[in-house]
């Protein structure tokens, strides 16, 4: 079997790789479309190296492609067609990924979702007029308002047992100005640069600031008690005198991690040290890792003991046989694992859920990728019925990763740029 060609398309809100191969046999991955640009910069570069190779032989593919990637959001391409090779791999194969990856030591996967405040869970409404959300969907809501969407999210079928929420510095500081934190740091004001996506954000905390943190997380927790897992997505921004502050002042709340604080998402760099400083001062737990690319990057922050919890994203990492690399070392380091993957769609939930059911008992839960908009759950095929249920998903058996398109139904959404992505 050879790669004939590798597409990429913009079907809603996420992009979407196809591997195609001269036996018939097409890979897909997905991730979200905030890399687009980065997409089309790449992938002329990467397709050549690939065109003519044998798409099941993965890790011939990854070495010739992997050291030509970086941290987010420049490994895209190599993790995506990694991915996508799986896909193609296990539908040769004529199993599910899982089994190419060591088999499964769980028929469940815990999730949590991180997504409460997007499209999310769409699919599962009950009707038209459940919007899933409630008044955390808007990131100025009190924390009790956020604490009862939480807990709506636990009493639905779906069942979540955990839920992570953007706090700090990471979009969460609309709150914060409505009730009057003018400035939330010392040199850095609320506001990015009119157009730019992400800003250089983060700077010494304010005491106010500081004490405002503090307090939001006592009311959240007065109404969410210990009836779900509560964990914060806080920046990067923090200053390290600022994080060991607040990760101290926040122990009694048990909270499952409070995460990326000092470096992360679209941060080129890990600050072990400064991690490590981070988590020998608290009993709350320390995540990172989103943003970082291959197993070498993890190196430092797991053998130096820096962090609590690592959570790559496996569309940025290098793909899921990465991923799972990463698990069983951290696994030999005391060190848990909680992937990344909120924006990487329905085909980044079954390729987590192919991965995570072969990780070792340091496994905690993925974030919970979902289709948006809603339509995607009618463009795909070989979701299990129910497959999400008491805040686990379901392992399914199908060949590769274990969902296909309905082609004549997915191309009434391509756009006119794409429309020979499935020809």
């Amino acid at each position: 079997m050879k790669i004939t060609d590798v597409k990429t398309a913009l079907i809603g809100h996420n992009i979407v790789l196809r591997i195609v191969t001269d036996k018939g046999i097409d890979g897909y991955s997905e991730f979200e479309n905030t890399k687009e640009s980065y997409i089309d910069a790449l992938l002329p570069f990467f397709k050549p190296l690939i065109l003519g190779c044998d798409p099941t032989d993965v890790n011939g593919i990854m070495w010739r492609i992997r050291r030509a990637g970086a941290f987010k959001p420049w490994g895209a391409v190599v993790s995506s067609i990694e991915m996508a090779c799986w896909d193609i791999a296990g539908k040769e194969a004529g199993v599910p990924v899982y089994k190419l990856l060591g088999g499964k030591v769980r028929d469940k996967v815990r999730v949590y979702n991180g997504s409460f405040k997007t499209e999310a869970m769409k699919a599962a409404k009950k009707d038209e007029n459940d919007d899933l959300r409630g008044k955390a969907y808007e990131n100025d809501a009190t924390p009790e308002e956020v604490g009862e969407s939480m807990l709506a999210l636990s009493e639905r079928p779906e069942g979540f047992t955990m839920a992570k929420m953007a706090f700090g510095w990471h979009g969460g500081v609309r709150f914060f100005k409505k009730i009057g934190l003018d400035e939330f740091g010392y040199n850095t004001y609320y506001d990015r640069p009119e157009g730019t996506g992400r800003g250089n954000i983060g700077s010494l905390l304010t005491e106010r600031a500081l004490n405002a943190m503090i307090e939001y997380v006592d009311r959240l927790k007065s109404v969410t008690k210990d009836k779900i897992g509560i964990a914060l997505d806080c920046g990067p921004g923090m200053t390290v005198p600022d994080a060991k502050r607040f990760a101290k002042a926040v122990e009694p709340y048990n909270l499952l991690w409070i995460e990326d604080t000092i470096a992360g998402d679209y941060t080129p760099w890990t600050m072990a040290h400064a991690y490590r400083d981070l988590t020998t001062s608290t009993t709350t737990p320390i995540h990172t890792g989103e943003q970082i690319y291959l197993r070498e990057n993890f190196r430092e922050l797991i053998e130096g003991q820096c962090v609590n919890v690592v959570g790559p994203d496996p569309a940025d990492v290098g793909g899921i046989a990465e991923l799972k690399w990463i698990a069983e070392y951290a696994d030999l380091h005391g060190i848990l694992m909680a992937p990344h993957g909120t924006f990487d769609g329905i085909f980044g939930m079954a390729a987590l859920t192919q991965v995570c059911c072969t990780m070792p008992n340091n496994y905690i839960a993925y974030e919970f990728p979902a289709g948006n908009p809603d339509w995607w759950y009618d463009i795909v095929e070989g979701l299990p019925e129910d497959y999400l249920r008491d805040g686990h998903v379901k392992v399914w058996d199908k060949p590769g990763i274990g969902v296909e398109f309905n082609i004549p139904k997915a191309e009434k959404y391509l756009l006119e740029k794409d429309k020979d992505f499935f020809r």
